[in-house]
């Protein structure tokens, strides 16, 4: 293990492009906070109402959690691939191959929930702000926002990995603003009314919509497996760094709509309150935004599918960036074009926010359990460490069995269909090794 990974860091001496800023906004733009709020907000509001903070707050801290467990494991590996290299480098090749398996999964959904809510509300205000007179038809059909902003985001990817940071950078600052403002603007409308956020019970709704809640504060999961493209260390403070950030400003964000006893559609709401030049800005915004966290996912994806490439677990040529970049920005486009056709953008990002919580959970136990096999080594040294490793298994692995029953049952079907998908894979891989060994054995 040690000598695959000293090769690694040497093949990567001079080649860490990426600063923290670069690296701190990218993982902010992987929460694409202004959709996630709309999206997975959205939701979340329409399970719990006004409980709505404190399941933004309980998520956070079980991504907090999570976060640390990256940040001890970032600093260990100079390699990229995240998650995968984790789980391959301290378990086994094959939970290492199951990891990476999933994480794609968890790319995809993630990074098409975002996508999709920027379509969905660029298509919200196009098609009913604008006479279907006036433009072609093509631009009243949900499908064709969702092949857009996937395009946009995936001809940024293919533009160089600078290029990606520089639009993450602006993009965010402008959100961070405007989120900032939004919320003290709802805390005024309010007549500040400051209010105690905990609830009295917790239900199984509750649960469920922390594991939306999940995917707004977790923008760290597309920069983990950037480990080759900047220092390792770096990794693991943006992590911390960008989820405290995001996750408390999502918390404020949630509290003020409370202190109105806002209960509604936050998309419709905005439209709303904001009138024309508001509803143009915030289109502008929908498409920066899905554009930015389609383009950290689609990032992460193809460093994840790079990696494994190299390690002969998928087909070589995807060894080389450019070619691994080119087919996960296909498939996005693909899949999210089909998916927003035959359901509908609304339909689709819900669909896929719940793939994202649950593959989310799964990816993160996995790292978990990477982090405790690795300090176990030195249990002593390294005692802290096992501790966070094991509460964080304990916190993620109570919040998916608890809120499993939530979801809709051909989500889960699919979410357990691809881990079986997966192993399977695994096998057959497995098996065409072993008979090329033995084909060499017997020439020999």
């Amino acid at each position: 293990m040690k000598e695959e990974i000293n090769k690694e860091e040497e093949l990567n001496k001079g080649n860490k492009k990426l600063s923290f800023k670069d690296i701190f906004f990218i993982s902010f733009g992987g929460q694409a906070p202004f959709i996630s709020l709309l999206t997975f907000g959205t939701v979340i509001i329409g399970k719990v109402g006004t409980q709505a903070p404190f399941a933004m707050l309980v998520a956070t801290l079980v991504v907090l959690f999570n976060g640390v467990v990256i940040y001890s494991l970032s600093g260990r590996f100079k390699r990229g691939g995240g998650y995968y290299t984790y789980a391959f480098y301290s378990l086994t090749s094959r939970l290492g191959l199951n990891t990476g398996w999933n994480y794609l999964l968890y790319g995809l959904a993630y990074g098409g929930t975002l996508l999709t809510g920027g379509a969905y509300v660029l298509y919200t205000i196009i098609s009913t702000y604008v006479p279907s007179t006036i433009l072609p038809s093509i631009f009243y059909d949900q499908w064709f926002y969702a092949l857009i902003v996937g395009i946009i985001a995936t001809s940024i990817v293919l533009a160089g990995v600078q290029v990606s940071a520089k639009y993450a950078i602006g993009a965010s600052m402008v959100e961070i603003l405007i989120i900032s403002l939004l919320s003290l603007l709802f805390l005024y409308d309010s007549k500040w009314n400051f209010y105690n956020p905990i609830p009295s019970s917790i239900t199984p709704t509750l649960i469920s919509a922390v594991v939306f809640g999940l995917g707004i504060p977790t923008g760290y999961g597309s920069i983990a497996p950037l480990g080759g493209e900047t220092n390792p260390k770096t990794i693991g403070k943006a992590a911390i760094s960008v989820l405290l950030f995001g996750g408390g400003l999502a918390t404020f964000f949630f509290y003020s709509l409370a202190a109105m006893n806002f209960t509604g559609n936050l998309i419709d709401y905005l439209l709303f309150r904001f009138g024309l030049i508001g509803t143009f800005i915030i289109a502008l915004i929908a498409l920066s935004d899905g554009t930015l966290g389609g383009m950290t996912y689609i990032l992460a994806d193809s460093r994840t599918l790079k990696a494994m490439a190299e390690d002969r677990i998928m087909p070589s040529g995807l060894s080389k960036v450019k070619y691994s970049e080119l087919l996960v920005g296909l498939v996005f486009i693909t899949a999210l074009t089909a998916m927003s056709y035959t359901f509908g953008l609304y339909n689709t990002f819900t669909i896929l926010g719940a793939l994202a919580g649950l593959n989310n959970l799964f990816v993160h136990i996995s790292a978990n359990s990477s982090l405790i096999r690795i300090a176990s080594k030195r249990a002593l040294k390294h005692l802290h460490e096992i501790f966070i490793g094991i509460f964080a298994s304990l916190i993620s692995i109570s919040v998916f069995l608890y809120s499993l029953p939530t979801f809709n049952k051909y989500i889960v079907y699919l979410f357990f269909g691809w881990i079986i998908l997966g192993f399977i894979y695994a096998e057959a891989l497995e098996i065409s090794r072993e008979s090329g060994e033995e084909e060499e054995g017997s020439k020999g």
